[in-house]
């Protein structure tokens, strides 16, 4: 029944198209209640992947560095991808001090050019839910070599993380691991083969709708704060607002 209940909701997609995130996550929640939500998973991957990445020197005499973060807003239905608070440059307006810090970002600052909207950017992979095994992102190399000592290495993986849930059925126990065995030769099998899902289809056609990337700048000399606003495929030059930091923390 939940099989066709997902068919159904896929063929018929493009009927709905002011699904939201929150949606398919109450949906996959009643479908695969075992499974990690596609928010959740998607937040947690973008927050370590810019936590992991924080190499940018912000600051022109670099005494700190500074970095994006990533919140997702149910009240608004948007994913906000952010960084606070910078200091207005001297000699430079806000507008010029937003753009130089996103410039220094090429993942987030090709993400502004609508010719470069096709890409999955690396950042908002953990959205995609059909690409991770045992709540991990998987990427292969089309390396045979290299590829099945990866597929080696996370079923070792899942035997240990699940070994204490192991019986002395070993009928199920094999029945368990065939199961997430096969879950991952069908990752291996998409990600080789480059095809884009219906749930892909339906996450980036959200994403590209509900992102939005946000800069706080404090111009101390006149004691404002301001944030500077982009949205995907729309061009560099951002939209900028008298906005606190602290307005931004209850949406």
């Amino acid at each position: 029944m939940r099989f066709l209940i997902s068919i159904l909701f896929l063929i018929n997609y493009q009927i709905y198209p002011q699904i939201t995130l929150t949606d398919l996550d109450k949906f996959r929640s009643i479908t695969k209640p075992e499974e990690k939500s596609i928010i959740v998973s998607g937040i947690d991957f973008c927050n370590k992947f810019f936590n992991e990445n924080k190499k940018i020197v912000i600051s022109n005499n670099k005494n700190f560095k500074n970095f994006f973060m990533c919140k997702f807003s149910e009240k608004r239905n948007r994913l906000y991808i952010y960084m606070l608070s910078l200091l207005k440059e001297k000699d430079q307006s806000i507008k010029e001090t937003c753009n130089n810090v996103i410039a220094s970002w090429p993942w987030i600052f090709d993400h502004m050019d609508k010719n470069l909207n096709y890409q999955i950017k690396d950042y908002l992979k953990g959205f995609y839910i059909e690409n991770i095994f045992n709540k991990k992102i998987i990427n292969f190399t089309n390396n045979l070599k290299n590829d099945t000592r990866l597929i080696n290495n996370e079923i070792n993986n899942l035997i240990i993380k699940n070994r204490d849930t192991f019986t002395a059925d070993n009928k199920n126990n094999n029945i368990f691991l065939e199961k997430e065995i096969n879950k991952l030769k069908k990752v291996y099998k998409k990600i080789l083969s480059r095809d884009e899902s219906d749930l892909d289809k339906i996450i980036k056609s959200q994403l590209d709708e509900i992102i939005r990337y946000k800069i706080f700048i404090n111009d101390t000399k006149n004691f404002k704060s301001y944030s500077c606003n982009w949205k995907p495929g729309k061009g560099s030059t951002p939209y900028i607002r008298k906005e606190k930091f602290s307005e931004f923390e209850n949406i």
